[in-house]
């Protein structure tokens, strides 16, 4: 016996014939009316338990004796039938692929196949994405209006597909609009975190059925594939005056947006290519850093960029030297000193070739003023 049965004729009802029906005629009305019925079995019911924490999974004994949770009962909830008042426990999603999990006071459609009850999505009684449950909660104390409560419904066009969370996030199958207005090109867009449209919010807070509206530079993060011919609505952070010319996002074209972008390669690389031209603009600083090697122009150079500090030191000690050296020869001799001239300049010359091999064997031989990371081709 399912949870509900309505019979409904495989055949489509016809005017009555008069005359004596023959023996075959016979047998398909009689099969027709006492063997050939398919059962329409589907029920709302109230969900009561959700089983989406480890505490609240009954405990089993493995196969090698250890005591465990039941993680067979983990996404599957308790519901009470609303028109019998039945209780049925352990219900699981009707696919395994693809699912909303509900939440208590929920309602839910119940499904018999083979004698085996599934549940669909929650029903949508109240309008809500955060919650549709019209009662007082009195189970799950998890999900909550207050935190949720800027999550809407999105706003949608004409042939939208979307795919909306909780939480304040969506995934929208959508289009941009031709010349004349009419969606032609196609748009896909992943929004995260509606609270950050100031502007929405103060809507949603005097009207709780104000939809949320997707705006690029106003969602908390987003992606967005575009294809249209004109430009994405995407207004960069940091662009340089002569980069508006090259800043181009029209056709096919992915921006990604949100306060604080991390690209993570936790084994392998991270390749950038581009058939033009790769830019990188920002308002404060760019780091670049290479724990084991930097490479500029070809990524096999061998060819060391010089240290800025350390090469001022050298230049500031070599200019020091020379200025010293011309210092002394710049000193003229008095007329009775003129026969030791020699004198007068060898010990200069000396101090100057001190220096030079001082300056060689601390900057030069051992390589100071070369970087160890970076080389350039």
């Amino acid at each position: 016996m399912g949870i509900e049965q309505t019979k409904i004729p495989n055949a489509p009802t016809t005017d009555p014939v008069r005359g004596i029906p023959t023996r075959e005629e016979t047998i398909s009305l009689i099969q027709e009316q006492i063997g050939g019925a398919e059962y329409k079995q589907h029920v709302t019911a109230r969900v009561t338990k959700v089983y989406v924490h480890e505490k609240d999974l009954p405990k089993r004994r493995r196969a090698d004796g250890v005591i465990t949770r039941a993680w067979n009962y983990y996404g599957r909830i308790d519901v009470i039938i609303n028109h019998s008042g039945r209780e049925v426990l352990n219900i699981g999603p009707m696919c395994s692929h693809f699912n909303c999990q509900p939440l208590v006071d929920e309602e839910v459609v119940l499904v018999d196949h083979d004698g085996q009850i599934f549940y669909s999505f929650p029903l949508n009684k109240m309008g809500k994405v955060n919650h549709n449950r019209a009662r007082k909660v009195t189970g799950e104390k998890d999900v909550f209006e207050p935190t949720t409560f800027y999550a809407r419904p999105l706003a949608i066009g004409p042939g939208d597909s979307t795919f909306q969370g909780r939480f304040g996030n969506y995934i929208n199958l959508t289009a941009e609009p031709e010349r004349n207005g009419k969606p032609a090109f196609p748009k896909l867009v992943i929004g995260n975190n509606m609270d950050k449209d100031l502007i929405q919010v103060e809507h949603k807070n005097y009207d709780k059925s104000f939809h949320h509206f997707h705006n690029t530079n106003t969602a908390g993060s987003c992606i967005e594939m575009t294809s249209s011919p004109l430009p994405a609505s995407i207004q960069p952070s940091a662009i340089e005056s002569d980069m508006n010319d090259v800043f181009d996002s029209a056709g096919d074209c992915i921006t990604i947006t949100s306060d604080r972008l991390i690209m993570n390669s936790k084994l392998g690389d991270i390749s950038l290519h581009s058939s033009d031209d790769i830019n990188m603009t920002s308002i404060d600083s760019i780091n670049i850093v290479g724990l084991d090697r930097v490479s500029l122009g070809k990524t096999d150079s061998v060819n060391p960029i010089l240290k800025g500090v350390e090469s001022k030191e050298l230049l500031l000690k070599l200019v020091s030297a020379v200025d010293q050296f011309c210092t002394t020869l710049g000193e003229r001799p008095s007329a009775e000193e003129i026969n030791v001239t020699h004198t007068h300049i060898q010990p200069a010359i000396d101090e100057l070739k001190f220096q030079m091999t001082q300056i060689k064997e601390q900057f030069i031989d051992n390589g100071k003023i070369l970087s160890k990371k970076v080389f350039s081709e």
